[in-house]
């Protein structure tokens, strides 16, 4: 089964197509996840907000619902199983028709700097408790949460688990990063999480679309959102340009609504946006970083100024 031809970025965004759609959307009180359902509302989804700020995800479902739309805020804690698994039973009763038509997954954190050398000359002997970044909440979130809620969306809430395929278009929108292909020296955890999301998506994408679930990457290069903004100023003192979230919301958009669009990686770069051209070898998004700018962007972060403040 070939993969869907690369993304025609030439043809306008069917921003239509999301209205009346039901949305699953997590992450949702602040950053992308924001901006997201404030663009799935504009377009008349019916939203599930979820997110373990409380406070940030009702006071964008009290925005959105003044506006008009329907939207129901969770709160919920992705790095729980059972929390996801209430999340979905939750948005299912809250939709028409009971069904998720487009998850988007795109709870996130950076974590701690990286640490190699031991904090106590003591060495193991002193270790009490496993270290934080040990624990791996990165990886956890970022990657784990990701696996287990895209996995029980598409098993039981996709309509999948009455018939074996879905009833109607379905879309899972991941939100990867372009640290999920070319790395980001010093981020190790957010690395390893992003090649992991990547992973995912590769080994997903066909079997999904089997079933009539297109399964797509977002793939964004440094934006100013509240998780980067500790990054932002030294990458400007650098004169590396960060991608506009606008960017990001057009890629999250048309994945979710290009019904000819799947297994596709879409990265979002300060230039723009770019189909990775993501093969079964994975040969063409190497191609792609090549010509399209990447490169001269991620040899400063590797080699200039950045390289010794880029935190895991």
């Amino acid at each position: 089964m070939p993969l869907s031809k690369p993304i025609d970025f030439s043809q306008a965004v069917d921003y239509a197509a999301l209205k009346d759609k039901n949305v699953l959307l997590t992450g949702a009180a602040s950053g992308f996840g924001a901006s997201a359902a404030k663009m799935f509302a504009q377009h008349g989804a019916n939203l599930v907000l979820a997110d373990l700020n409380e406070a940030g995800g009702k006071a964008v479902e009290q925005e959105l619902a003044s506006s008009g739309a329907n939207v129901k805020f969770v709160r919920v804690d992705v790095t729980s199983v059972e929390a996801q698994v209430k999340l979905l039973q939750e948005a299912l009763a809250f939709f028409p028709r009971n069904e998720v038509d487009i998850y988007v997954p795109n709870a996130g954190i950076l974590g701690p700097p990286l640490a190699i050398a031991p904090a106590d000359p003591a060495g193991l002997s002193s270790l009490t408790s496993v270290p934080q970044d040990l624990a791996a909440p990165v990886i956890t979130v970022n990657l784990h949460a990701v696996y287990v809620g895209a996995m029980l969306t598409l098993r039981y809430g996709m309509g999948l688990h009455k018939s074996g395929t879905a009833p109607s278009p379905k879309s899972i929108v991941l939100l990867d990063s372009l640290a999920g292909y070319c790395g980001a020296e010093g981020c190790v955890s957010y690395t390893a999480a992003k090649f992991g999301v990547r992973g995912f998506m590769r080994g997903l994408r066909k079997h999904a679309a089997a079933v009539g679930v297109r399964v797509n990457s977002v793939c964004p290069f440094y934006v100013d959102t509240p998780m980067t903004a500790a990054l932002v100023p030294a990458l400007q003192a650098a004169g590396i340009p960060v991608a506009s979230i606008d960017h990001v919301l057009e890629a999250m958009a048309r994945a979710a609504t290009d019904e000819a669009a799947w297994g596709r990686a879409i990265s979002v770069m300060p230039e723009g946006l770019m189909d990775l051209g993501d093969d079964a070898v994975g040969k063409q998004a190497g191609t792609n970083f090549s010509t399209a700018g990447l490169g001269e962007h991620w040899a400063v972060l590797i080699n200039g100024p950045l390289s010794d403040e880029i935190p895991a």
